[in-house]
């Protein structure tokens, strides 16, 4: 009856595919620039960058950085553009874990964390930074799915590993906001650069070790266990373009797809 159920449950799935939307990303198909062949230039999973048509032959790339607009233009020749289609990511393909690589060897792991036994910390918003243990997500977090993303690239040529817990609702994992709702982005102008009247697949560090030796490394042992307490990070953080391409079994994360292993 439990495979039943989950057959439907996976036949169902592309039923609720058009609930997130197309994922349209923007590759250099050559060298050009401060662009290398296969590189991704920006997709529409941006909040603060964007590509717009600009004419028959040029595309033109433009974004505000705090206030600070800036543009170019760019060949279409030089620009390879692809669809994806985002689609929601159910726990039951997950279940206590689920791993994607890259073909360059990137991984991508979404799996079921646990606190063992540390704590959250947040910080005040009263006008002055005042760490406190942050009660009621340390309740939250007793139990839930977290990810981790070990990469390597120009900046990080001895590899970053990206971990943050992620948000559960309906049975659905949570990669994919409102961008209406988002801080970083124009909900009331549509002439703006950051106006994003739709859903985004979007990811933000929001929580780091308070413990050195676990920034830059793993935070989590192989049954998922957390190793050290953490604190919300209230910086300018990184944030990712993600989302769950059912047609790949796959997560595409800044312009890269990482399959189910």
């Amino acid at each position: 009856m439990k495979k039943t159920l989950l057959f439907l449950s996976l036949v169902c799935l592309p039923l609720m595919l058009f609930a997130q939307g197309k994922l349209t990303a923007y590759y250099a198909n050559c060298d050009f620039d401060n662009y290398t062949k296969g590189q991704l230039i920006v997709d529409s999973n941006d909040p603060i960058n964007r590509m717009v048509d600009y004419s028959t032959t040029k595309y033109k790339y433009e974004g505000d950085d705090t206030g600070e607009y800036y543009s170019s233009l760019i060949l279409k020749s030089r620009v390879t553009v692809k669809q994806y289609q985002m689609s929601p990511l159910p726990v039951e393909l997950v279940k206590d874990g689920a791993t994607f690589v890259s073909p360059d060897g990137d991984e991508v792991r979404i799996f079921l964390a646990n606190i063992n036994g540390h704590k959250f910390y947040s910080y005040s918003d009263d006008g002055e930074l005042r760490k406190y243990y942050d009660a009621a997500q340390t309740k939250a977090h007793q139990q839930y799915y977290a990810i981790r993303y070990v990469f390597r690239n120009e900046i990080w040529p001895e590899g970053y590993c990206f971990e943050d817990p992620l948000e559960v609702e309906d049975g659905i994992i949570k990669l994919y906001v409102d961008g209406r709702t988002l801080r970083f982005c124009s909900y009331s102008d549509p002439g703006d650069v950051r106006y994003r009247p739709y859903m985004l697949g979007f990811l933000e560090e929001q929580w780091m070790s308070t413990e050195e030796e676990y920034m830059e490394k793993q935070a989590y042992d192989d049954h998922g266990n957390l190793l050290t307490d953490v604190v919300e990070i209230v910086d300018i953080a990184p944030y990712w373009s993600i989302a769950y391409i059912a047609d790949e079994d796959a997560i595409y994360i800044n312009g890269k797809l990482h399959y189910r292993q």
